[in-house]
């Protein structure tokens, strides 16, 4: 649903909250029975519980909680206005860690089955004027959860991103997608148009305006029928959208029950062999992978920080961000949008050999389905990716592979945003065409070593590297001097599917100030030696039009207890540390990125 509406009334701010490892909320339905002034069942009173920080994660708002993982309890009273005539009303939750499930007025209205993307409940029926609002939030580790028991960053529970309630007509418009393609002179501009309804037999006309160029287009629009309609001008008329001017339209759709707005870039994205096409123009991902960990509010983005992260990465000539291994809060989008700064969406199929079995994909599916619908308007973001380094699996055997997860949710990303970008860090894996693959030898994508005689090929399916539109690849290097047989194979191997490639993660890691021995893993120079070694090696390979070394900052992972966390679980791959303080790799990297785009400039 498009949730930028107004009327709103907005539900961030303080709440209450407690953890609930015993689940004595569910047992007792405090929902149901409030507590009595006589007797001490059931065990809760407002006034006993504590009060967190909506949008926020409880590992950062609680010193006690830093690691706690299990069942927590939100609770809101606040007031609601009057729904006004012919309307409905919705809650809106732009992310929660991890299930749900969401209570208004003692009435069970929704059970959210995983996390991180965005989702609504409707409360028409139940909102009252004085309204008593429970989240049941459970962020417990599980194997058979996406992602899983194990993962490269801290679990953050809680509500974290921001919640809102919101009133829409009866019949009203559910959502709109925009989407640009250039014809020799001129743009066209589609526009997909969703009616949202009770009624499963509701018509409304809709109008389409974009009214700083005076463009107006109408559509009929049916419940359960994607609308379509177009805008053609010439390119002389439009400021297309790009890295160095992020030029933005409000563009208007309206009923004669209401108009909604959404601010909107217009630019073409595609490849072309081993080409990406910003507008037609050939462009390469100077870029970054980043998590969305912030040193004051964990996984949750605030517009401060945002301001923050798009500082960062002009000062370090970024034009992309990979955005690690999750949907990020809606405002992130809407402030790359803003910056002029590129970036990929993820799931968190992460580390995840069971991919292929249908919870796993529903979950991750689910995930996209939320996701794509809330974000396929923002110029910023040209790649869906769908997993990351879920393939240890039998090459010899495709049946043990992911396939069928990846064919699935490459479907469903095709079928709802057609002109966007899919990849996945997948494409590093290789195996050895001299030897049969054991189990015990599990993915190879890391190995660097030249045995004589010895042959690689790719590891997937040619129809694998046939789904997607770039080829995206992790690769770590363990000492200076391997980058110069790794990088060249990667693109050997796959420079015949004529397609875009890209390093989604490479780099070491070093600790800030560090005084060890210069040979050894941790210390700075060591740390700007690799990554000075990769971007030269980069200047000889064109194929790769992508670089997003690991990672932006160092972050919290409690997988992690090397010397150089110092007991804190911090992984130290950041250019800059925890508290956001640039290590010697941070100018490094700096130096890096100028000279490569000279490179490409000249050539």
């Amino acid at each position: 649903m498009f949730t930028q509406r107004t009327p709103s009334v907005d539900l961030n701010g303080t709440w209450k909250f407690i953890p609930d490892p015993m689940q004595r909320c569910r047992r007792q339905q405090w929902w149901k029975n409030p507590s009595k002034p006589n007797i001490p069942f059931p065990c809760w009173d407002p006034e006993g519980m504590w009060e967190i920080q909506v949008p926020g994660t409880w590992k950062k708002q609680f010193n006690e909680l830093k690691w706690y993982d299990g069942h927590a309890v939100y609770m809101k009273e606040f007031v609601a206005p009057e729904i006004p005539p012919g309307h409905e009303a919705f809650l809106v939750f732009d992310g929660i860690i991890y299930s749900s499930e969401i209570i208004v007025n003692g009435h069970r209205l929704c059970v959210h089955e995983w996390g991180y993307s965005a989702f609504q409940v409707r409360v028409t029926e139940v909102l009252l004027r004085q309204n008593q609002l429970f989240v049941l939030v459970e962020n417990l580790l599980k194997e058979l959860r996406v992602p899983g028991e194990i993962y490269d960053w801290n679990n953050d529970g809680g509500i974290i991103n921001g919640v809102k309630l919101i009133f829409v007509p009866v019949t009203h418009i559910e959502n709109f997608r925009t989407s640009t393609r250039l014809e020799d002179a001129g743009v066209v501009i589609e526009f997909d148009v969703l009616l949202g309804s009770r009624d499963d037999k509701a018509v409304e006309e809709v109008t389409i305006r974009i009214p700083e160029l005076a463009l107006e287009t109408k559509v009929v629009a049916k419940t359960g029928v994607v609308a379509k309609a177009e805008i053609r001008l010439p390119r002389s008329k439009i400021e297309l959208w790009n890295t160095e001017q992020p030029k933005l339209y409000r563009t208007e759709g309206s009923t004669r029950h209401e108009t909604i707005a959404d601010e909107i870039g217009y630019r073409e994205i595609r490849t072309e062999g081993h080409n990406l096409l910003l507008n037609g123009e050939p462009i390469r991902l100077y870029g970054v992978s980043v998590h969305s960990e912030f040193p004051d509010t964990g996984r949750t983005a605030t517009p401060e920080n945002l301001e923050k992260l798009v500082k960062a990465a002009k000062d370090l000539g970024l034009n992309f961000l990979r955005c690690a291994h999750y949907p990020y809060a809606e405002i992130f989008g809407r402030a790359m949008d803003r910056a002029g700064i590129l970036w990929w969406e993820e799931v968190p199929a992460y580390w995840l050999f069971p991919m292929r079995e249908e919870k796993m994909t529903n979950l991750a599916c689910g995930m996209l389905e939320d996701t794509i619908p809330r974000d396929w308007n923002r110029a910023s973001l040209i790649i869906w990716s769908v997993s990351n380094e879920c393939c240890w699996r039998n090459p010899e055997n495709p049946q043990e592979h992911n396939y069928a997860y990846w064919n699935k949710a490459v479907e469903l990303v095709r079928s709802l945003d057609p002109r966007r970008l899919i990849s996945c860090a997948e494409a590093q894996n290789i195996v050895s065409t001299a030897s049969s693959w054991k189990p015990a030898a599990g993915d190879q994508f890391i190995g660097v070593g030249v045995t004589a005689g010895v042959t690689y090929r790719p590891m997937h399916t040619d129809e694998f590297y046939q789904l997607f539109d770039i080829l995206a690849g992790n690769l770590y290097v363990d000492e200076p001097g391997q980058e110069a047989v790794l990088y060249p194979r990667f693109v050997e191997l796959l420079r015949s599917y004529n397609k875009p490639l890209m390093l989604s993660e490479f780099g070491s890691m070093s600790l800030l100030g560090a005084k060890v021995p210069g040979d050894q893993l941790g210390n700075e120079e060591r740390h700007v030696e690799m990554i000075d070694r990769a971007y030269k090696i980069f200047e000889s390979l064109p194929e790769i039009v992508g670089y997003a070394p690991w990672i932006l900052t160092d972050g919290r992972a409690p997988i992690h207890w090397r010397w150089y966390n110092q007991g804190t679980s911090l992984f130290r791959y950041g250019f800059m540390d925890e508290n956001w303080k640039p290590k010697k790799v941070y100018f490094g990297l700096r130096d890096c990125i100028a000279r490569l785009k000279k490179h490409w400039l000249q050539k």
